[in-house]
This record gives C-alpha cells, structure tokens and sequence, in this order.
C-alpha cells in the first residue's frame, strides 16, 4: 500500500491533502507535522494515533532522525 505524498510534510495538518483516503483517526488528529510529532507518530503509530492506517513504524532512533533530515533535506529546510 502506498501512502500520501510526504514532500512538504513538515507545517502540514495530518490527513490534509486532497488526493490521499486518510483514516478518520489521522484526519480527525488535529496533528500538524513538526519534527518531534512525526518522531513520536513512528515511533509508535498506534499509541500516538490510535486507528490511523500505518502500523509498525521505525523502531530504531537513528532510522527516525535518518528519515526526518532526508525528508526536510528534500524540502529544502
């Protein structure tokens, strides 16, 4: 499965863009995407937001901080 477009994530309302079914759960969230809210959101999917459609995540640290600064290297931040 394939998930939303993640260019320009960080500043976003989670479950915002158009094109993408979003969860009610991540669209509800009231979540907007910082550095430390998609950490704590791949660190423990559910527990952050419980009925969003991505289980597992990045259990290690590093895999976390690795994507995070690809993900605004990519954004140009």
């Amino acid at each position: 499965m394939v998930g939303p477009r993640l260019h320009n994530l960080f500043g976003r309302k989670a479950g915002s863009l158009p094109d993408y079914r979003y969860s009610e759960a991540m669209k509800q969230s009231g979540v907007v995407w910082t550095e430390e809210t998609l950490d704590a959101y791949l660190a423990a999917t559910q527990e952050f937001m419980p009925g969003s459609k991505m289980y597992g995540g990045l259990a290690i640290a590093q895999d976390r901080v690795d994507l995070i600064a690809w993900l605004k290297q990519q954004a140009g931040k």
